[in-house]
């Protein structure tokens, strides 16, 4: 029976791997999250700035434009921010990402070495069959050709 001295190792290096994929999968869903956020301030401020555009062109008091221009100042920095933090949401995925790889590479290794491992013991197992077959037709043979001989002599 075949048994790969390294198989705990195997399955641990297996299980850390598919941590990784979901981590991965965490990472890129909270990306996502963050980039529709973003998408979504980024269409409030743009609307905001159009209706300052609006207002300003029918005329309205200091203060409703100074109002206006805040809220939307307010939104472009929040736009802002939120860029950043997709971006840094981003790189987090990546992270994930090339850390699955390394997983997956390292899991890779140990399957590829008990693959070889596996393949040079059924080849010897093989070799000690041929040769007990062998062992035991010479063994026939020779008792069959003893008995010809013991036959011959009689």
């Amino acid at each position: 029976m075949f048994k790969f001295p390294l198989q705990r190792l195997l399955e641990l290096r297996e299980l850390r791997e598919q941590a990784m994929a979901r981590e991965l999968a965490h990472a890129r869903s909270a990306a996502d999250a963050q980039r529709e956020q973003h998408d979504a301030l980024a269409t409030a401020r743009d609307s905001a700035h159009a209706r300052v555009s609006e207002a300003a062109a029918q005329g309205p008091t200091v203060g409703e434009l100074v109002s206006l221009s805040y809220a939307a100042a307010q939104l472009s920095e929040r736009v802002d921010a939120a860029h950043e933090q997709t971006v840094a949401a981003d790189a987090h995925a990546e992270g994930r990402r090339e850390a699955l790889s390394s997983a997956a590479r390292d899991r890779q290794i140990l399957d590829r070495l008990r693959s070889r491992r596996l393949d040079e013991y059924r080849a010897d197992t093989a070799l000690t069959d041929r040769n007990t077959m062998d062992a035991i037709a010479l063994s026939r043979h020779t008792q069959g050709a003893a008995e010809k001989r013991k036959e011959n002599e009689a």
